[in-house]
């Protein structure tokens, strides 16, 4: 979506400059190696070592942008920025729908995930805000960015083994005077909507002839959300749900109900024989008679539908009249709203030479939200040897010791029309996971909650962090840093439009169908009404709080040892203690509940002791080289549950050389080894979701119709009935109860990083181009649901003899043919990241 963009900017200088900019000038990344000579003789950091050099070359490959450059478009989030420069790829963030990252503003190095790269403020760990210890970018002060350095040739020896894919340094003004103020508007250029505002204010000066500044940063933001029906390209869903607001019939292999009696009820309808669905695809009209939603891939179409297209049915138009498909999309956002407010200080006072205090505080507040359709409730049963827990509701209507994660009403449901049951009364099987035998049986039904309303989450975000420290020369070309920073990060959710599972159950199982629970009883074949007294009943509003603290104290010095033909030998030797707290209560989503996402408590701490040390050595005038070591000690501890994940100990190392045959051209090359700890979210965090899945082993897909009886047998081993494995037909976006567990049994994962490239100059041209390789090995992650079900089913090149022994296969539990939950914690080796890193700079 294009956008307009106004901004007025107040300059630092005595006389006010007001201008008005209508659109901003084209932004490029600078390289740090050899863009610049410092003018003076100060030593200049640069991001990815800790040992001060006369200029600004970087051994590793350095995107350099400028404060400035992060403004010129008015985003309200730094990430969409930052998304645009090279080797930084979009992450979850509060542009994306239901992103799972709490609204937050993350950034993702190479692609590897927001968890292997490092977020620093001047070169230090500001507080992070999930339980995988990534950095919100929303807590960052934009006003107060001199520039930010992008490393992406991994950082971990540097800067900590979680910097794998690199390191993001947001350089802040340590010399800012006078008053800068802010304010921007930006909006879409074709509907003038999804308006985005921001007001801030920068004042700083210098006191004690100049040996101390501070400087204060405040900032308000907000952006309009937008929803996907405002756009004719999104207003229709572009995948399908298996759940209706009409209600929809979930026969079982083990009890089907007859087809010839599905046969002659269609008939009398006026179906044709050839349009004549089949147990699997019944839904509900609100007359009480029964409709097809038609075969996927299949002539089989929609058949006896009775309700308008504009109803509250909404049958989604890419597949209506093929196939029936609730169109769930249209509530969903494009554009995620936000409010945020922030306050940022930072100062240092030089009282002499040894001695220079400086200290950095921070506030954030902000609020975003995210919508979904309203809660589906699906049919699945979960046994007790797969994944039945506290997070699935009871009932007498399915085998001891299982639970529900869908809806199973009995035969005897007043509400029960009469075509079907006269279709259930035709079963004479038994579907094992539900008591009694054949038309006794109960009635598994999914059902989507039109009268609960949206699944709205808002979520506030708190930040404070604060940092104090010392710097200073200890003897000549020798100088320290120490400082200490605490952080806490408070997260509550307000999860609206969410169903309590069991009190849904419970007005199924009533024999009046729970018009003595709540008025009227809850009657789910075909759209019908429900009170408001019911809807209170069975609604669930979910309140959960989630607090981070975080600990670090950390002293290094650099110096000099000696003199090489190049230059001087500098060293780095310094320690860094890091210790993280994690607590969260899941409230009322602590249960069977369905909507938002289900959780477990948890109350946990991590900490890590680390020794580093770096030696930059000029051997020659044109030739470089520079090593560096890191040894980390880890600890991580589940008090909530009693589990204590593996202690480590590891080492990070690495090296890089540059090589200048003539000015203007410098190569380099650089290999790093990181060794990264679980996170406590991958070692304890738990939970249940709902997640679409795609099914291999129903009858039309390629799988089958290519695999054989080799995949035929496959389903079969996996839990499809072998009766009806020629007919299955999975509901093209089914979902599945899904049990997320974290793994207290990790080992770490290590990395090997190598990079080879050059940095060139031509008059007032500079460009570099950089080829990087990324290896993890013992990669630690958790899979998306659906690469569970490819890698069990041959997809992938994973389990290519679709043996049913493989892991993946051991966590996918089916019910009555299709997929009811699947629980799988894995590390696994990932295959290499490689590629081309490349900047054009600037033409001066």
């Amino acid at each position: 979506m294009k956008k307009a963009r106004l901004s007025n900017l107040k300059s630092t200088t005595a006389p006010l400059v007001i201008g008005l900019a209508m659109f901003s000038n084209p932004v490029f990344a600078q390289d740090a190696g050899d863009e610049a000579a410092a003018e003076d003789s100060t030593p200049i950091v640069v991001t990815g070592s800790r040992i001060a050099r006369p200029n600004l070359d970087s051994n590793s490959p350095v995107s350099v942008v400028t404060g400035e450059q992060t403004v010129a478009n008015a985003d309200v989030t730094l990430d969409t920025f930052l998304n645009t420069l090279p080797g930084v790829n979009p992450a979850g963030t509060t542009t994306s729908n239901n992103p799972g990252n709490g609204g937050q503003s993350n950034i993702d190095l190479r692609g590897l995930g927001s968890n292997r790269n490092l977020v620093l403020i001047n070169g230090r760990r500001p507080m992070v805000s999930s339980s995988s210890q990534t950095v919100d970018l929303n807590t960052i002060p934009q006003g107060l960015i001199e520039r930010i350095d992008v490393t992406t040739g991994g950082a971990g020896a540097a800067y900590g083994a979680d910097a794998i894919a690199g390191v993001v340094n947001m350089i802040l003004k340590d010399d800012f005077e006078g008053i800068d103020l802010r304010a921007t508007y930006s909006n879409t250029v074709s509907e003038m909507d999804a308006r985005e505002y921001q007001i801030s204010g920068t004042i700083g000066g210098n006191f004690a002839d100049g040996r101390g500044n501070i400087a204060f940063s405040a900032e308000y933001s907000q952006r309009q959300g937008l929803i996907k029906a405002q756009r004719p390209f999104s207003d229709q869903a572009t995948s399908t749900t298996g759940t209706f607001p009409t209600g929809r019939y979930t026969q079982s292999a083990g009890n089907p109900i007859s087809q010839a009696a599905i046969n002659a009820l269609f008939a009398s309808y006026g179906v044709a024989p050839a349009q004549t669905p089949n147990g699997t695809q019944l839904g509900f009209n609100s007359d009480g008679t029964l409709f097809g939603i038609g075969t996927f891939n299949s002539p089989v179409n929609v058949s006896n539908f009775r309700y308008a297209l504009d109803s509250a049915a909404n049958p989604n138009l890419n597949f209506f009249p093929d196939f029936y498909s609730y169109n769930f999309d249209i509530v969903n956002i494009l554009v995620l709203p936000l409010e945020r407010k922030s306050a940022f200080l930072t100062g240092h006072y030089e009282i002499n030479p040894s001695f220079d205090l400086f200290i950095q505080g921070g506030f954030t507040e902000y609020t975003s939200s995210t919508a979904l359709a309203p809660t589906p409730v699906g049919t699945g049963i979960v046994n007790p040897t797969s994944t039945a827990s506290g997070l699935n509701a009871r009932s007498p209507l399915v085998a001891p010791g299982g639970r529900i994660t869908g809806l199973v009403a009995p035969i005897t449901n007043p509400f029960l029309p009469a075509d079907l049951r006269n279709l259930l009364l035709t079963r004479t099987g038994d579907d094992p996971n539900l008591t009694g035998t054949g038309a006794a049986e109960g009635v598994r039904i999914g059902y989507r909650f039109l009268p609960t309303g949206l699944r709205e989450q808002v979520l506030d975000n708190e930040v404070l962090q604060g940092l104090i420290g010392l710097r200073g020369e200890i003897a000549e070309g020798w100088r320290y840093e120490a400082y200490y920073s605490w952080g806490r990060t408070t997260i509550d959710q307000e999860a609206r439009g969410n169903v309590n599972v069991q009190r849904v159950q419970e007005l199924l199982e009533a024999a009046d169908g729970g018009r003595t629970l709540c008025a009227g009883g809850f009657n789910p074949f075909g759209v019908q009404p429900l009170s408001p007294e019911c809807v209170a009943y069975v609604d669930e509003v979910g309140r959960t709080k989630t607090t981070f603290t975080q600990k670090i104290a950390q002293a290094y010095v650099t110096g000099e040892l000696t003199e090489l033909p190049g230059g001087p030998l500098g060293v780095v030797f310094g320690l860094e203690s890091r210790k993280f707290r994690y607590a969260f209560d899941p409230g009322s989503l602590f249960g069977p509940i369905a909507g938002f996402n289900t959780a477990t408590p948890d109350l946990g701490t991590n900490s890590f002791l680390d020794f580093f040390g770096e030696l930059r050595a000029p051997i020659m005038d044109n030739l470089e080289l520079s090593l560096t070591a890191r040894h980390s000690k880890s600890d991580f501890n589940d008090i909530q549950n009693g589990v204590d994940g593996a202690p480590s100990k590891d080492w990070a190392y690495g090296g890089t050389l540059s090589y200048s045959p003539i000015d203007s051209v410098r190569l380099r090359a650089s290999y790093q080894h990181s060794v990264r700890a679980p996170n406590f979210g991958e070692l304890f965090s738990g939970g249940g979701s709902f997640p679409q899945i795609f099914d291999p082993c129903s009858a039309t897909t390629n799988f089958r119709t290519s695999g054989g009886a080799a995949a035929t047998n496959l389903c079969v081993a996996t839990g499809v009935g072998s009766t009806t494995a020629a007919t299955f037909a999975a509901t093209p976006g089914g979902q599945a109860f899904i049990t997320v567990t974290g793994n207290p049994d990790l080992k770490p994962e290590s990395s090997d990083t190598f990079t080879v490239g050059g940095v060139f100059t031509a008059g007032g041209f500079t460009g570099s181009i950089d080829y990087y390789n990324i290896k993890i090995k013992d990669t630690i992650f958790s899979p998306d649901v659906n690469e569970i079900i490819a890698s069990c089913y041959g997809y992938n090149d994973i389990n290519p003899n679709l043996a049913a022994s493989s892991p993946y296969c051991a966590g996918i539990a089916r019910s009555g043919n299709n997929i009811t939950g699947i629980y799988l914690p894995a590390s696994l080796g990932g295959d290499p990241a490689t590629g081309y890193f490349q900047a054009i700079n600037q033409v001066r």
